[in-house]
Formats: C-alpha cells, sequence, structure tokens
C-alpha cells in the first residue's frame, strides 16, 4: 500500500532558472520540502523522452531554481511518473492525475511514496549530479 507524501501543483510564482531567466515549473512538496521540476523537462520526461531533473527550491525576493536534487522519469507501466531523489528516497504520482494538472482541470496532483529501495535506476547519474554539485 503506498503512502501519500505531498503534492504537485503548478507554480504561483515567477521562477528563475541556472541562467538567470524566468521559466514555467511544477512545484513538487514532498514530505515538507520544496522541490520543483521545469515543466518542458517534466513534458519531455512524460513522453518517454528524456528523465527530467528536480531542484532545490530557495527564495530570495524571487523563487530561484537551486541544487539538483534527484530525476523524475516514467515508469515501467506507463501509467505513473517516478521520482528519485538523491537521499534515496522515491516517489510516484499518477500520469491521469499530472495530466489533469497540466491542462488545469485540477489543482493539484497528489504524490505516493514508494517503498525504499536499495537499487536506484539512475545510481551513476545520481553519482555523477552528486560529484558535479560538490565541485560548485
Amino acid at each position: 500500500m503506498l503512502e501519500k507524501a505531498g503534492y504537485m501543483q503548478k507554480a504561483k510564482t515567477v521562477t528563475i532558472d541556472e541562467e538567470g531567466l524566468p521559466t514555467e515549473i511544477i512545484e513538487l512538496i514532498l514530505d515538507g520540502k520544496r522541490f520543483g521540476i521545469v515543466l518542458e523537462e517534466l513534458k519531455k520526461a512524460i513522453r518517454g523522452k528524456n528523465s527530467a531533473r528536480t531542484f532545490r527550491l530557495r527564495i530570495n525576493w524571487k523563487q530561484y531554481i537551486s541544487t539538483t536534487t534527484g530525476l523524475a522519469y516514467l515508469s515501467g507501466s506507463g501509467k505513473a511518473l517516478n521520482i528519485e531523489l538523491m537521499d534515496g528516497n522515491r516517489y510516484t504520482v499518477s500520469l491521469d492525475s499530472l495530466k489533469s494538472l497540466l491542462i488545469r482541470r485540477s489543482l493539484y496532483a497528489p504524490v505516493a511514496r514508494l517503498p525504499m529501495s536499495s537499487s536506484l535506476k539512475y545510481p551513476a547519474m545520481m553519482g555523477n549530479a552528486q560529484r558535479n554539485l560538490a565541485t560548485c
């Protein structure tokens, strides 16, 4: 049985990306922490073409994308978007509720926690992202 861990919503404020440009994001509130996924990357992940980076969000007069914290990718069944964070936590959101959010039919998409697993889908990418963050 999956337990609810948070929700996704469209960002209510302008978010500034790594290059200092305003960008549209989907906010991800998980266990009281705020994350973001760039909308264009999320759309590609839903189509199964690429994974989307998950970022921490920070606020300093405006909302900014901060460090990369994980990846979001299409599940094996193609019916959900899975989110893996570098700390090992894993979450999922159904594609039906996510698509409903994207076309503004609903305000939120519930996110559930997946059981802990010793193997991440993208462990090499996660390690590289952590090393890249450490050198910044």
